[in-house]
Formats: C-alpha cells, structure tokens, sequence
C-alpha cells in the first residue's frame, strides 16, 4: 500500500511563502543586463561588482590591501598597487584590473582567475568603463588637470606613457605615428601648457596639449630628429638632426605654427642638447667631433666650440663620443658624458673651459642635476647603473645597481622639487622580468633623492628611451 503524506496548512503556507521570498531573492541577485546601461554609474555599477568579486577580506579589501590595492573605493583604486597602476583611463588594453581576466595570455596567473573573479559579461562592462576615461560619480576622469608629469616616449611601441608624479602611476597613453611601421618617439620635451615628442623614425616632431593631451601640430624635420629643448616662454624649439655621420645641423621651429624657420651647422652629428636657465645660450653635444657647439639664442649663430679634451679631433675618428649634456641650476657648470670613455666631463659654462672629470659606468648616457646643483646623476647603459655626482666635491659619491631593474638605462631626469630621480630602462637585454607581461617591457625606476633607493618600477613599454619631466 502506497504510503500517504499529509500537511499541516500552516506548513503549506510556509512553504509557498519561503518559494516566493527565495523567487524575490533571485530577482534581487540577478545580475544586471550590462547592455542596456546607458552612463555608467561607479557606485551603482562598477563598485559592486568589485566588492562581490576582490574586494573581500584577505584579498583587495580597505584592511587586507593585497599588493597595496585596495578595491575599496573609487580613490583607492585609482591609487594603484606597490607595483603602479591598475587602471589607465581611456586603455582598457593596459590596465591589469581586466588585462588579468580578459584572456590575454600573460607571464603569470592572477590567484582569483581560479575563482572566476569577474564574468566575461562583467570584464567587458569593466572594458567600456576604463574605454571611457574610468570616471568617479561625479565623471571626473582620473589624474585630469594633474600638474607634475613625467613623460616617456616608448620607442618600440609608439606610444608615450604619462605618470603622475605625486602618485607615481602611469596616467595615460598617447600613441605617437600613423604608419604601421614603428616610428619611434624618441625624446620629449614639456612645460605646463604643451609637450613635443621627437619620433626619429618619421621625421617629424608632433606637439600635444598639455592638459588633454591631444595633437595640435607637427612640424616635418629632415633626417631624424633626436633631442628637443624649448626656449622659457615656449616660442622656439630646438631639434637635433641625429642622422648619419654626415649630419650636421640643429633645426630650428617655431612653436605656433611647428614651421622650420631656420638651421644652425654645428659639428658632426649634434645629439644631446641643454639650454642655459635664461635661455640666452644652447650647447649641443657633437658625438663624432668630440665637442660643444655653443649657440647664442638671439641671432641663433654658433658663438663658439668647446673641445672635449686636448686630443680630442674634430675631424678624426670620435674618442670620446659625447651623449648629452645638463646644466647646472645657477648656469655655471655644465656636464658632458662621454659614452666611449665612461667618464663624465665637467666645463665652466661660461669661461668654457675643463674643470674636472669623473670616471663613471660603462656607456653613460642622459644626466641630470639636482634643483640644489649639488648633485649630478647620470644613467649608464652598458654598465646597468646609475652614478651620483657630488658636483662641489667632484667626487663620484655612489653608484646605484638595481641588479635586475636596471637594463640598458637610457634616460635620466630630476623631479623639480628633486625628491625623485627617475631612470628608463630599454630592457633590450631582459635582464628586468615584467610581472605579467609576455613581452620584455622596459621600466622606470624611481629613485628616492634622499636614500638613493629605489622605491618603485613601474612598467611602461618597448624600449622606452628619453624621458623628461614637465618645467
């Protein structure tokens, strides 16, 4: 015989009222129809979808700050981790916070991908938001307006790499080029309104807004225009024309109408360039004459060739090679590197005479003083180090080896108020393992200017090469 069940009443309505609630449940968890979001909310949208997924306790959350991320807020996540950023505005393609979980093969695992952090539904909508500009509730684009920039031209990539220095996280990227080949930014140059890239395998120089950072001219340079420097009030800039040993000529353009309104011969093949704080003169460093071209900037005429040293030949094979050149805050000092000799040779600016030199790593490269003048740091390439200079002593005081972080340095600036000394690393010879990455990246490492330590490596791109802060 068939056993029969019987229920209580109340036990029935229990039951039909627990259906209901847990049907009102699903309603109230069911995730949102990402596709039918208009404007993007960060609080209503992107918040929550944080919280469910990474910012939990022992991972991303305000007290665990896994890395130093913390997911907890809007600010928190713009901040970044220990490493850099997490997010770069307008480059879904760049920022870790959907790079790890949108399929893209990388170096490394995240440990959350094993837990489904995000939906394919919820990085795509994560994607559109970064796409437009990763904005808060108030649609304020993240570091818009910043004020203290240090800007790396990525030479491998074609693409400039923005990083806000009170925060110490890459900002932006702004690709350089229209041709499929790589056209190599080379250098650039900034002040507070507009910042010009040299792109060396183009022939052309392009000008940026400074605070949208779009492009509102470029100016066509014969051969391949190296290094850039801009008068104080920002009317005239300053090219190289680093091509062959043949070249012999610093352009001259104007920066309104980014026309070429004249050329300067200097010696074989000017590289490196440094103009004087009251921009009355310019040196240019002549790497296969072994010397300085001064040029005085009010009729913009060679006034006078300083040589390298007593056996240095203008018309012989190159000995020392010199680089580039910095200039000391006050005007009086100047510093040359000489990459074939690893030395650093120091003149009067204004006598133009040797005063000391000082033997360095191999290959040394960019350089640059301090804003007291009372150090001069110089990044060597081949020898994967950084030099200190104590300029009044003339002493060497101490070389800085970032074992692994350094490679093949190339570029070298100061930060104004000079707590920070920052070197690019080309990382042609992989001796710097990126994080996630598949390809050899390069690197910027930030040297704290009171310990000599490094304190951060932010990854950038391929070979990045003369980076500048914005003066």
């Amino acid at each position: 015989m068939r056993k029969r069940h019987w229920y209580h009443p109340l036990l029935l309505v229990a039951l039909m009222y627990a259906w209901i609630g847990c049907r009102d449940t699903e309603k109230l968890t069911a995730p949102p129809d990402y596709g039918e979001i208009g404007t993007i909310v960060y609080s209503s949208h992107i918040q929550p979808i944080l919280e469910r997924s990474c910012a939990l306790s022992g991972c991303h959350d305000a007290v665990s700050k896994a890395a130093g991320l913390s997911l907890a807020s809007w600010n928190q996540l713009i901040k970044g981790s220990t490493h850099g950023e997490v997010v770069v505005p307008f480059t879904p393609a760049r920022s870790l916070l959907t790079l790890l979980f949108a399929g893209t093969p990388l170096r490394k695992q995240h440990p959350a991908i094993s837990l489904e952090a995000f939906t394919m539904y919820e990085v795509r909508f994560l994607e559109r938001w970064i796409a437009e500009g990763a904005r808060n509730d108030s649609g304020i684009v993240p570091y818009r307006g910043a004020g203290r920039k240090l800007y790396v031209p990525n030479q491998g990539d074609d693409n400039v790499a923005i990083i806000d220095i009170d925060s110490l996280v890459v900002t932006r990227y702004i690709g350089v080029g229209r041709s499929p080949v790589i056209e190599g930014p080379h250098f650039v140059v900034a002040n507070d309104r507009f910042w010009y890239v040299s792109l060396v395998g183009a022939g052309q120089v392009w000008k940026f807004d400074a605070l949208a950072d779009t492009l509102v001219g470029y100016a066509k340079i014969q051969g391949m225009p190296a290094l850039l420097e801009l008068t104080p009030d920002g009317s005239k800039l300053y090219v190289s024309q680093f091509t062959t040993s043949m070249t012999n000529k610093v352009i001259v353009v104007n920066t309104s109408t980014m026309t070429v309104v004249n050329s300067i011969t200097v010696w074989t093949m000017p590289h490196g360039m440094r103009m004087n704080h009251t921009g009355t003169k310019l040196y240019v460093a002549n790497m296969m004459s072994d010397n300085i071209s001064v040029i005085g900037l009010q009729d913009d005429e060679v006034i006078t060739t300083i040589p390298l040293a007593s056996d240095a030949m203008p018309f012989g094979p190159a000995k020392y090679m010199p680089m580039e050149i910095c200039i000391s805050p006050d005007d009086s000092i100047l510093m040359v590197t000489c990459s074939e000799t690893q030395e650093v040779r120091m003149f009067d600016a204004v006598r133009y005479t040797l005063i000391d030199s000082f033997i360095v790593g191999d290959q040394p490269w960019h350089l640059q003083f301090t804003p007291d003048g009372q150090f001069c740091y110089v990044a060597n390439r081949r020898g994967n180090s950084a030099s200190m200079i104590h300029a009044p002593m003339r002493h060497v005081m101490e070389t800085i080896a970032g074992v692994s972080l350094f490679d093949y340095p190339h570029g070298c600036d100061v930060s104004v108020d000079g707590k920070y000394v920052f070197v690019s690393n080309e990382n042609v010879g992989h001796r710097f393992t990126p994080r996630y990455n598949t390809d050899y990246v390069g690197n910027v490492c930030v040297i704290d200017g009171a310990t000599n330590q490094i304190v951060k490596v932010l990854e950038v791109g391929k070979m990045p090469t003369g980076l500048s802060v914005a003066r």
